[in-house]
């Protein structure tokens, strides 16, 4: 008789154990989710925690794919708003108010035109450097200490819009940022060269 109990009991828990859940409204759930929320008049309140940067697990004790929270503090490459985390870090969530704020123009950067021949340059690396407030630099009052910069070089798409013909030629750019160039001609205080980043959907 107890063999018998026993093995209701435990049937009975994995039934539960694997049943759907609906929190909220009619009774009927969704065949295809395994927790589904229904309500006309409240939210989901997803953990609210402070992430410390987007390569750092913390608070939490691993990078797991598929975590989604919301941070509440802005401090190195990370500022309020969701996050979810892909497995090693952790990327943030696009809303529709900051979708139209799809590309940034790359900060000042010099090119030596002095001596005639092939040149490269980093252009994520450059832009990192210099959101990392390196060198000659000055923030505001509780500004942190660190821009928020995107963390991976093929976060971004990287452009040059426009340049001076006359000193620079065979302008090629890989996937991560790295650009090579040919110097043709020497520069003057004119000479430029537009270099546009666009973050990827």
């Amino acid at each position: 008789m107890k063999k018998i109990y026993l093995g209701i009991v435990c049937s009975l828990l994995s039934t539960v154990a694997f049943a759907q859940t609906k929190v909220g409204g009619s009774p009927v759930i969704n065949a295809n989710a395994m927790l589904e929320v229904e309500a006309t008049n409240k939210g989901l309140l997803l953990p609210r925690l402070e992430l410390e940067e987007t390569t750092s697990a913390a608070p939490l004790a691993d990078h797991v794919a598929g975590m989604t929270v919301y941070n509440t503090k802005r401090q190195n490459d990370v500022v309020p708003g969701f996050y979810y985390n892909d497995g090693s870090k952790w990327q943030q969530m696009v809303t529709s108010d900051n979708k139209a704020v799809k590309f940034f123009y790359m900060p000042s950067i010099v090119f030596d035109t002095a001596v005639a021949g092939n040149g490269t340059k980093d252009l994520y690396q450059e832009y990192v450097n210099q959101f990392t407030l390196t060198g000659n630099t000055a923030s505001s009052v509780g500004a942190p200490a660190v821009i928020p910069h995107f963390p991976e070089a093929t976060d971004l798409y990287y452009y040059v819009t426009d340049y001076d013909t006359t000193v620079f030629s065979d302008i090629l750019i890989t996937e991560d940022g790295k650009m090579t160039y040919k110097v043709i001609g020497s520069g003057n205080p004119y000479s430029m060269m537009n270099i546009v980043f666009v973050v990827k959907e």
